[in-house]
């Protein structure tokens, strides 16, 4: 039997609500964490300009380290954030800065794979498109069509994964695995649900934009800003659209 579909429209209404009556420790974790995240970058951005290697080399893995490690701090305290609201809870500081060494591996792990997979296809995409290319010309766009039909596949089939994680307690395998059934079950729900979260990924950049055409040099900080809830809004809308697809779940039992 054919499944409902998730509506991720409904589900931003519920993040934009939620987050209304409860915002200032999400957006407190997410500016922290992002914060974290941009010095990173920095760091990794001085070892460029270091004259001894061996501390360029200490800058770059320092800035790594500091990147990753705040990459998954913040998928995994979103997550959390966005569960607890989608329960009518207000969510707990102490929850979010805690690290939580287990999931955090399994989200890690899950990150790590679909970076792989990800390379994978991208790599025998542009090999094949270079082998057609020499021997059979008009067929060589089809890899690339093929390579970016299963690369948003795979990523679209990977947006419930921090959930199934955080909020099922699946294994890094066992959650990269159930996001296939999920594409399966609500292909048309998460290309929509992927919209949604492109089209508030763009927002920061269009308003930083704008501003830079009113106010030279307003554009950066203007973006920075911007980004902060807009994390927090695409993290809420996702767990929103999980709780969705955990009620259809239920119901086809």
């Amino acid at each position: 039997m054919k499944q409902p579909q998730i509506h991720p429209g409904r589900a931003l209404l519920d993040s934009l609500s939620q987050l209304r009556a409860h915002p200032w420790v999400v957006l407190g974790f997410t500016a922290s964490l992002f914060g974290l995240h941009l010095l990173g970058w920095t760091v990794f951005g001085l070892g460029d300009g270091v004259s001894n290697a061996v501390l360029g080399v200490l800058l770059y893995v320092l800035g790594v380290i500091l990147y990753a490690v705040s990459l998954i701090w913040l998928i995994d305290g979103l997550t959390r954030a966005g569960l607890d609201l989608s329960r009518g809870r207000v969510p707990q500081a102490r929850s979010l800065y805690r690290w939580h060494g287990a999931c955090s591996w399994h989200l890690t792990r899950g990150v790590l794979r679909l970076t792989a997979a990800l390379s994978l296809i991208v790599l025998m995409s542009f090999l094949s498109w270079s082998f057609l290319l020499l021997v059979a010309q008009p067929l060589a766009p089809l890899p690339l069509v093929l390579g970016v039909v299963l690369g948003g596949g795979l990523a679209l089939s990977q947006l419930f994964n921090a959930c199934l994680v955080v909020a099922e307690g699946l294994g890094a395998t066992k959650a990269f695995r159930a996001g296939f059934v999920l594409l399966e079950h609500q292909g048309p729900g998460l290309i929509a649900l992927a919209g949604v979260l492109l089209a508030i990924t763009v927002l920061p950049f269009a308003l930083g934009l704008l501003s830079e055409l009113l106010w030279d040099g307003s554009g950066l900080p203007i973006t920075c800003v911007v980004v902060v809830p807009a994390l927090c809004l695409m993290a809420t809308t996702v767990t929103n659209s999980y709780v969705q697809w955990r009620r259809i779940r239920r119901g086809a039992r």
